[in-house]
């Protein structure tokens, strides 16, 4: 409907009134009089509201624009952006929303369509990148989602759909933008559960297995993208369970183990189906004994793990001893040496990883006779994905960080924190936050509808941290935020006769995930001293908004922009200084 059919139904709500039903009440802003805030119309009879309601911005832009009959909202209602473009149209009967109601932003681009039927949202629902780029659509009955709803991208093209029963999405799939099916299973309570099934984009499998309450339950399988099975195997709680068994790119058996929790008694073969090696990982690290075989079955190496780190040997085919070093993270690390046949030290050399193709070693030999060459021995290690950030290191310092923000008040909040550090590899912080906004100025002075905020935040961090230098250490994490915030305005109660001040609140509970990567200075890595961190970050989250008042539809559009302001989506970024504790060893 166009919005010039809006302005004309309101100039008829102002053909002139008869002044001996009612009376028509004009505020100001300013004591002279000159800066309308509000025009109303009240019954002569009774003082209840009757007629025409008009109200203004102090810039002279209208605010709101509507009808009362016998002291309830009635007919055709707008709400206006304060640069006077409108913020949302629709009709009301009985103070009750009804009919179909638009929203806005603050360029006049549509965002919303929502149908209402008694003050509830009844019927469809439809949200707009711009005036007619759909993003979403669906159905609401008693403000709760039901049926199919669909989402699309700016550019028209689904990307997911849920079937919704009870405001409850019970089934999920999501899309490609080539249109294929990328994820496809059921829901209850809004936990995965049940058959669930993902793709690749050119249409084949890519795994298969059921969830119990949004874990991964009973038998799974995994494909590569040209059709070839992966691995498959069972899980209980989340965990592998059994017999599990993996595939090389063309199908060919590469690794098999039995797990328990986890808990792995694995195998990895060559092409040829030969055993390579054999021993046991413990939550995806190679853990106790491990042993090494060539292709004819021949013992030639062993390791003991602990932590990730292995201490290895290695064998002649008459069983001598030829190598010895350490490995880490299924790499060798540090100085390794090679021995002869007759146990005397050739030479030693410290490998250098320059990629994941493999080593380049720098050799060192023993000043002896021997001057012949050697072979080094082949890697055949079994590679699963592991790093060193869980992995204790012996004369480690471990300590706390008591942290306070620098840049934070400058957003409107304080923050202390403090972090359990482990040198080099591990951190995990908690901080606290007391926002307000404005956070210098008293509450009770601020405007009549302006809305203000306060409230709490605990973040919860885990830091990965990088080796230290000069300069510091690079990290990246990630985080859990909560927030429990209150968004208040001043303003007056128009239907009572005076005016009478009050304070209209609503409560906002927010939960956040984000990821962030930062940098940290420390006067002594391994001991206590000053400390500054800088990071930077992006959070998704969402947020419940409860309103502290009687059921107003007034008071709901008031803090409608604000809630629409509310972005699911946010940047961080701060600077943290602190003072490391002593060794807690």
């Amino acid at each position: 409907m166009d919005k010039n059919y809006y302005i004309f139904i309101f100039s008829l709500f102002w053909i002139p009134i008869s002044q001996g039903q009612l009376l028509i009440r004009t505020k100001y802003f300013d004591k002279q009089n000159q800066k309308i805030e509000s025009v109303i119309s009240v019954s002569l009879k009774d003082s209840t509201l009757e007629g025409p309601y008009l109200t203004y911005y102090p810039n002279g832009n209208k605010k709101i624009e509507g009808f009362y009959h016998l002291n309830k909202a009635d007919s055709l209602w707008a709400f206006y952006h304060e640069n006077n473009y409108m913020k949302s149209v629709g009709y009301f009967l009985e103070n009750k929303q009804y009919g179909l109601w638009r929203y806005y932003d603050k360029l006049g681009t549509k965002q919303r369509e929502i149908t209402f039927k008694n003050g509830r949202k009844n019927g469809a629902y439809k949200e707009y990148y711009s005036e007619e780029k759909l993003k979403l659509s669906g159905e609401l009955l008693n403000d709760k989602k039901i049926g199919l709803w669909k989402e699309y991208d700016q550019n028209g093209l689904l990307i997911n759909t849920k079937l919704i029963q009870n405001d409850t999405s019970i089934l999920h799939r999501s899309f490609y933008p080539n249109g294929q099916i990328h994820i496809q299973g059921t829901k209850i309570n809004n936990a995965r559960s049940g058959k669930w099934t993902s793709f690749f984009e050119n249409g084949q499998i890519a795994s298969d297995g059921f969830y119990k309450e949004n874990v991964k339950e009973g038998f799974w399988k995994y494909w590569n993208e040209n059709g070839i099975k992966n691995s498959e195997g069972n899980y209980k709680l989340g965990k592998k369970q059994g017999h599990w068994i993996f595939f090389d790119e063309n199908g060919a058996l590469i690794t098999s183990g039995n797990f328990s929790d986890d808990i792995g008694n694995m195998k990895t073969f060559d092409t040829a189906g030969n055993i390579q090696s054999q021993g046991t990982l413990l939550n995806g690290e190679k853990s106790g004994n491990w042993i090494y075989f060539d292709a004819d079955g021949t013992l030639i190496g062993k390791a003991v793990f602990n932590n990730g780190l292995g201490i290895y040997e290695g064998f002649y085919r008459d069983g001598s001893l030829r190598t010895t070093g350490t490995l880490e993270n299924n790499k060798k690390i540090g100085e390794w040496m090679i021995y002869d046949k007759k146990g005397i030290l050739e030479g030693k050399y410290t490998p250098v990883y320059k990629n994941s193709s493999g080593i380049k070693p720098q050799f060192e030999y023993a000043q002896t006779n021997n001057s012949k060459s050697f072979k080094q021995n082949p890697d055949f290690l079994y590679n699963p994905n592991l790093n060193r950030y869980f992995n204790k290191r012996n004369q480690e310092y471990k300590g706390l960080i008591l942290t306070t923000g620098l840049i934070n008040p400058i957003f409107t909040q304080i923050s202390i924190g403090l972090e359990l550090y482990f040198q080099e590899r591990l951190g995990h912080e908690i901080i606290y936050s007391y926002y307000r906004d404005p956070i210098f100025k008293k509450f009770a002075n601020i405007d009549d509808y302006k809305p203000y905020e306060y409230g709490n935040n605990i973040i919860f961090k885990q830091k990965f941290y990088q080796k230290d230098s000069d300069l510091g250490m690079a990290y990246f994490g990630h985080q859990i935020s909560l927030a429990l915030h209150k968004h208040e305005l001043n303003g007056l109660d128009q239907t009572k006769l005076p005016f009478q001040p009050l304070t209209i609140q609503c409560r906002e509970i927010s939960l956040g995930y984000g990821i962030y990567v930062g940098y940290k200075w420390m006067k002594k890595s391994d001991g206590k001293g000053f400390a500054l961190d800088a990071f930077t970050g992006i959070n998704i989250g969402a947020s419940k908004w409860t309103a502290l008042y009687n059921e107003n539809i007034l008071y709901d559009n008031y803090f409608q922009e604000i809630k629409m302001d509310s972005s699911l989506l946010s940047f961080n970024l701060g600077i943290m200084i602190g003072f490391s504790t002593k060794n807690m060893k």
